[in-house]
């Protein structure tokens, strides 16, 4: 290979992302594949991934000339120990781009059971890919109410992660600095694992947008909670209880519910329960759910746990108030002032009342500072210092090995 094409070959990204279902990861790799096509020079980017995920990415990253789509067999529940049965498709598949490299291996992964098979694959011909890991909590504090089976079932895969799965990747890089301190912690391998996070972007290249007229507090209080209804990490009914709290202060106050999840129907239910019927609306999931998204709404993300959620990020975009919970992703990543004070019922009710009075002037304000980390340009910036830290690492393993070729040579 001339040394032209190999310089052409070496810019190439492979991406892989074999997720069962679609969601933020799968958003966020669509805007980091157009940030990448826009900003990088000379780039060519191939997405391998299922065609559940490709349904989020595709309609983001659009066509490109430097582009190319190969579709995968998605990922298999209780993936860390069913991954084996996708390694034979995802071997024939991957053979043909081995004798094309090389390339630079990119995993965007939801959680870590995620791109189990074509890790493997690429272990076995002495690569260790780069993992853009978006979710890093341990399975058992997704079961803690689970039965006992499924606690232990959890604990014996955190084990597994812990233990094994991180330290099979060269570098693996989170969403956020907050996350990425998490995942230090977690660390249990003996092999040395290069650490970072990279925020994700959502095409951020100018101010945000101001939606409409603003002319004061509205008489009626319009909280929004748009995403995945899943109690363990995103604190859903909370939403209920702040509803139910303001509604008893005699508060004119709605909730409209965009998403779902595992949880959608519990939470219906409570809805019932609590006699909230009449307050609440349910909108199933939207690939565009800021048409829907009135001037005045507050989006409330009550999370115990985010990475850097893409819903707070498009929100600031569209100019649209936010109230977060006291987690540190979103002090990193949100103006302060948005951010409850505790995660009780009242606190969260006081700072939406708090947040409605805010001036939209001054909210365009906060925004334009705080969107400035999420640009594409920003984020390629970071992508390429990733790029080039992993590849010291490959290169100095290649002279290593060259070096150690010759002397057998001289001998």
């Amino acid at each position: 290979m001339n040394q032209c094409c190999s310089a052409q070959m070496a810019s190439t990204i492979i991406l892989v992302d074999d997720a069962h279902t679609f969601g933020g990861a799968q958003i966020a790799l669509g805007w980091a594949i157009r940030s990448l096509l826009s900003h990088r020079p000379t780039p060519r980017v191939i997405c391998v991934c299922s065609p559940s995920a490709r349904k989020a990415i595709q309609p983001i990253a659009g066509e490109h000339p430097n582009l190319r789509y190969i579709d995968c067999p998605p990922a298999l529940p209780l993936n860390v120990f069913t991954f084996p049965l996708r390694l034979w498709p995802f071997y024939k598949l991957m053979r043909a781009l081995f004798r094309q490299g090389p390339y630079t291996w990119w995993l965007n992964l939801a959680g870590i059971e995620f791109g189990l098979a074509p890790l493997l694959i690429l272990r076995l011909h002495g690569l260790r890919p780069i993992a853009w890991l978006h979710n890093s909590v341990p399975f058992s504090s997704y079961s803690a109410n689970k039965s006992l089976s499924t606690r232990i079932v959890s604990r014996v895969r955190d084990a597994v992660a812990n233990r094994v799965l991180f330290g099979l990747y060269r570098c693996i890089v989170t969403p956020s600095l907050a996350t990425e301190s998490f995942l230090k912690g977690r660390l249990r391998s003996g092999n040395p694992i290069q650490t970072g996070y990279l925020y994700p972007t959502t095409g951020v290249e100018s101010e945000p947008k101001p939606r409409g007229l603003d002319k004061g507090v509205p008489p009626a209080l319009d909280v929004w909670m748009i995403g995945r209804v899943e109690y363990a990490s995103k604190n859903n009914m909370a939403a209920l209880h702040v509803l139910a709290h303001l509604l008893e202060q005699e508060r004119s106050a709605r909730l409209t519910v965009v998403g779902n999840g595992p949880d959608l129907a519990s939470f219906r239910e409570a809805t019932r329960n609590l006699g909230l019927e009449d307050h609440v609306r349910f909108v199933d999931w939207e690939k565009n759910p800021w048409k829907l998204v009135p001037v005045r709404a507050i989006v409330l993300i009550p999370s115990f746990y985010e990475g850097m959620p893409l819903v707070a990020t498009e929100a600031m975009l569209h100019g649209i108030r936010i109230v977060a919970s006291p987690i540190p992703a979103f002090a990193e990543g949100i103006p302060n002032e948005l951010i409850a004070d505790a995660f009780s019922t009242e606190a969260f009710a006081d700072k939406i009342e708090e947040v409605a009075a805010i001036n939209q002037e001054r909210l365009i304000a906060l925004y334009a500072t705080a969107l400035d980390k999420f640009t594409a340009q920003a984020f390629v910036t970071k992508f390429q210092s990733i790029l080039q830290a992993a590849g010291t690492e490959s290169s100095n393993k290649i002279k290593e090995a060259t070096t150690g070729r010759k002397k057998s040579g001289d001998r």
